[in-house]
């Protein structure tokens, strides 16, 4: 490694530094300089003063120090014996250190929360100190410093590279965000106060000290190295430990050595820490940070701070010039959300819910400021004004105190650096109809109701990857409806317990196909990954305008190959048709077949609610029980994040079956605790040979609707002796609210030909008007679909015509294809080449 490495070996090297060096010969620094500079003061006391949300928060932060700040002068010693020290180990006259706090503790979250506490408390006093001058704040301040850097030097931080930190011996993970991020930020601003002879508080002594700047500089370097030296790579791990790494080489007063480790951020990576070039790389290639959306979510935030604070402090640096697929990579999670705006498509480790990062919106803003960046400045402006107009977003606002794993500076920063006085155009931000996220699979369609209501959109994607807190998906989908999500993975549990490993994690928790009974993932994330899906055809094309303000189609592939009993490719063809601002229904062809002999393929999918039936003429199917249909693997080996009972179906309870069943198939999902007056979503499933069709109990999918959250969820499962794809799965999906139980779309049919499935014909009454519409859907651009009885010829992979009650064509359209005819009407490409129109 390139890094001379610190060695902090033990106790007895702690010491002789603590007793022999308390002077530091460096070059003067002016503080503080990390988040701001003294020059800064009176530009914000003139917005404090100017600006009434400012104004707002700043009475509000203030207010909310005074609790803390009374308990001390009251008892200093009583209010400082609250933190967790370790009184077995305490030396008569001296501070004791703090507990050890490993993590399989049960009092380990009260204990993290607080020394945050006491550390946010200080930098917020030490803020104050700075833009007042009071130093009964700085005094508060330079003794939590104190307590904590006399307690902390008495503790030799472990040795154990992969995850051991200091005072949380075995996550310096969590650490070097609790306490490493906020140690050099408080020191920074207590700092002038020091340097003019303020003292700290020492409960132990009853006396008043002076803080000895070697002993200060011996926390940064620790936590420099702990950073660097420790950990992981390839994974968030870096950048969740940069905010330490920046923040104490910024705490050091020698700008060699400050320098020389910011280098570590800024350049060079070693094998324990990515630097800034690498991670940012990482986001060009991915388009995204790619892991799960919380975790990549928090990568992003981090970043886009670093990069600010670096450039804020080295203007020349431009980071946000340099590296804008970072700042960009805010905006992804908006991209992503459904209609209903507060939910957005979970894949891995994911939550479902959503809010807008204003935070970063206004951190990049004034990244766009300080770069003199137009389009930067344009959209985050522009989103900030947005949020203020619907009341989604209160500058004004102090929030409650966050006491999560995540370094401190998303509240005291709207102080000192959000922009008083932010320019952009307020507007109601229009979602594309249709994103890629390719590390992940993911390719999404949405339409968006001219009522503009959220129950009136449409939303549908199709995923699966191998990433970092990746899940074990397959081809998997999500359906969106009349407010909700339907269709719905299944979500996660706790982390390492037997059903996250062995149901949510795995195949059977998802809207997918299960290939041979033995579908699952192999190497990568905690032996887990799968093959990626890839995008096959898109209209319109990511970020690009429709042809069809009715009409979307995607087409993605997925191989099926882990371990060594599947060995399968897989097409899925997702489509939007939209026959009113009301109504519309969502198209899915999944074609699936083995390499292997005897192979049988099983559709499932899952949608939140209270009961699954067949209706109409399907009704009449028999079902058994069959309780050991799904349970061959439930016996099996379970490691944790090793070995797993793919692929997971063994947790399908309430197991009944049909035999072979060839006919049309009816089925309704009902929901009644959704809306106003229930919401449900129906399948229609044209007939297929050598089909069975099963309903089950799946556990409960713990990213629903509130209602749904913790029951079961009714699941169906449709199984295909033999190949799946002359005669693929095929269903028809249309959510609709009310107590009637029938949508807009009334019978649905196979178009085939030569007994091969090539699409649908879907009769619908909308308005009270009968409308039929054919739909085609074929494997590639190339194919031809011809029928003389229709008289209609398509070469494409995908393409809706629309006919009257009379038969009259009202649209057409062709989402990818070369010539389409039908009767009267002739479509065809002048070039020869696959159209969209």
């Amino acid at each position: 490694m390139e890094y001379n490495r610190l060695i902090f070996n033990g106790f007895s090297f702690f010491m002789l530094l603590i007793t022999g060096l308390n002077t530091v010969t460096a070059q003067e620094t002016l503080r503080p300089m990390i988040w701001v500079k003294p020059a800064d003061k009176q530009t914000i006391l003139k917005d404090i003063e100017q600006n009434k949300w400012k104004t707002d928060y700043y009475h509000a932060f203030v207010e909310r120090l005074q609790t803390d700040l009374n308990e001390y002068k009251k008892h200093p010693k009583a209010y400082l014996s609250l933190l967790p020290f370790d009184l077995s180990q305490q030396t008569k006259g001296q501070i004791p250190r703090f507990k050890i706090i490993l993590d399989a503790e049960k009092d380990a979250a009260s204990k993290r929360k607080k020394l945050q506490h006491y550390l946010k408390t200080g930098i917020d006093c030490g803020i104050i100190y700075y833009l007042t001058g009071e130093e009964k704040y700085a005094e508060y301040s330079a003794t939590v410093f104190y307590t904590f850097m006399k307690s902390m030097l008495q503790v030799a931080p472990s040795t154990e590279v992969l995850n051991g930190g200091w005072i949380y011996q075995d996550n310096h993970l969590r650490e070097a965000r609790e306490i490493g991020a906020q140690i050099p930020i408080l020191y920074d601003f207590i700092y002038p106060y020091l340097k003019k002879g303020g003292t700290a508080y020492d409960f132990s002594k009853n006396t008043n000290e002076s803080v000895a700047i070697a002993e200060a500089e011996m926390l940064f370097k620790t936590y420099i190295d702990l950073a660097i030296n420790h950990g992981l790579i390839n994974c968030n791990w870096p950048v969740l430990e940069s905010a330490s790494l920046v923040g104490n080489a910024l705490a050091l007063n020698s700008v060699t050595e400050r320098n020389y480790y910011l280098k570590y951020y800024l350049e060079k990576d070693t094998t324990r820490q990515d630097a800034l070039p690498k991670v940012a790389k990482v986001f060009k290639d991915s388009g995204n940070w790619p892991e799960s959306l919380n975790y990549s979510n928090g990568v992003t935030g981090l970043t886009v701070y670093l990069m600010t604070l670096l450039t804020k402090t080295y203007p020349s640096l431009n980071l946000g010039i340099k590296y804008p697929e970072v700042v960009k990579a805010l905006t992804v999670p908006y991209d992503l959300t459904y209609p209903n705006k507060d939910e957005t498509v979970i894949f891995g480790d994911g939550h479902r819910h959503f809010d807008n990062n204003y935070d970063g919106y206004e951190i990049a803003y004034l990244l766009g400021k300080m770069e003199n960046s137009i389009p930067l400045m344009t959209e985050f402006g522009s989103l900030i004004k947005s949020g203020l107009a619907t009341k989604d977003y209160d500058r004004s606002k102090l929030n409650e105190r966050s006491y999560e794993a995540h370094p401190y500076f998303d509240e005291p920063l709207k102080l000192l650096w959000y922009v008083a006085k932010v320019e952009g155009e307020a507007k109601d931000y229009p979602k594309p109809t249709t994103n890629v996220l390719p590390f992940a699979g993911i390719v999404i369609q949405r339409n968006l109701s001219e009522t503009n209501k959220p129950e009136d959109g449409l939303m549908s994607f199709v995923g699966g990857g191998a990433f970092v807190h990746g899940h074990a998906s397959g081809m998997n989908m999500e359906l969106y409806g009349k407010g909700y999500v339907l269709g719905s993975k299944a979500g996660r549990t706790a982390y390492t317990t037997l059903d996250h490993e062995n149901y949510y994690r795995l195949f059977a928790s998802h809207n997918t196909v299960i290939v041979n009974g033995a579908s699952r993932g192999e190497g990568g994330w905690s032996n887990n990954a799968i093959n990626a899906v890839k995008k096959e055809a898109l209209e319109p094309e990511a970020g690009q305008a429709p042809v069809s303000k009715n009409n979307s189609f995607s087409i993605t592939s997925f191989v099926d190959d882990k371990g060594d009993k599947d060995e399968a490719k897989q097409l899925r063809t997702m489509a939007i048709v939209r026959t009113s601002a009301t109504t519309g229904y969502y198209i899915d062809v999944y074609k699936s077949k083995s390499s292997l002999p005897n192979e049988y393929h099983d559709y499932i999918y899952h949608n939140i609610g209270d009961a699954l039936g067949f209706i109409g003429q399907s009704k009449n199917i028999t079902l058994n029980q069959d309780a050991n249909r799904y349970m061959a693997k439930a016996d099996d080996k379970w490691v944790r994040n090793k070995a797993y009972k793919n692929p997971g179906w063994h947790y399908f309870k309430d197991v009944h079956t049909s035999e072979y069943y060839a006919k049309n198939v009816d089925a309704l999902f009902t929901a009644k605790m959704l809306g106003d007056s229930g919401v449900n979503m129906r399948l229609f499933i044209p007939g297929a040979e050598n089909r069975e069709y099963t309903k089950v109990i799946a556990p409960a999918s713990l990213e629903s609707a509130k209602a749904y959250v913790k029951k079961t969820t009714p699941t169906l499962v449709i199984r295909k002796t033999g190949e799946a794809w002359q005669m693929p799965f095929a269903v028809v999906y249309e959510p609709f609210a009310g107590n009637k139980l029938e949508g807009s779309v009334i019978a649905v049919d196979a178009l085939k030909n030569g007994g091969l499935f090539k699409g649908f014909v879907v009769e619908s009454k909308v308005d009270s008007k009968n409308i039929k519409q054919l739909i085609i859907t074929q494997d590639n651009d190339y194919a031809v679909f011809e029928d003389k009885l229709l008289v209609i010829k398509f070469k494409g992979s995908y393409s809706v015509i629309s006919l009257d009650d009379k038969g009259e064509v009202t649209a057409i359209y062709i989402g990818s294809g070369s010539e389409l005819s039908y009767q009267k009407w002739q479509l065809k490409s002048s070039d020869g080449k696959p159209m969209a129109l």
